[in-house]
């Protein structure tokens, strides 16, 4: 069952961190081709936005939400969803930017 209340139980907590890791994945992952910001994290409803940009000047925004269901975090956006079990690490949480991106026309 999804908790949407005290979704993560602070600002600083491992899923918290699991979500802020997000942008140090997407430039794993492309290197100097493009940058991924996070926007509007509010962990206590579990909505924050994901803003990619390229070298050449594409850009792209994802709005996404994460709910947590026991240990693991259930991302959602373009009405697909991954989980992800901890410890989290950007290798992990990199199906979520291809959810992110799967609509966007962007590399990932």
């Amino acid at each position: 069952m999804f908790l949407l209340g005290k979704l993560f139980g602070g600002r600083d907590s491992a899923k918290v961190s699991a979500i802020k890791m997000l942008p140090a994945a997407y430039a794993e992952m492309i290197g100097e081709a493009g940058h991924c910001r996070l926007k509007r994290l509010r962990p206590e409803i579990g909505v924050f936005e994901l803003h990619f940009s390229t070298a050449n000047g594409e850009k792209h925004a994802c709005q996404m939400t994460a709910c947590i269901t026991g240990v693991d975090i259930v991302f959602a956006a373009n009405n697909r969803s991954v989980l992800v079990s901890p410890p989290f690490s950007p290798a992990k949480v990199r199906p979520v930017l291809d959810i992110a991106l799967a609509d966007s026309g962007l590399p990932c």
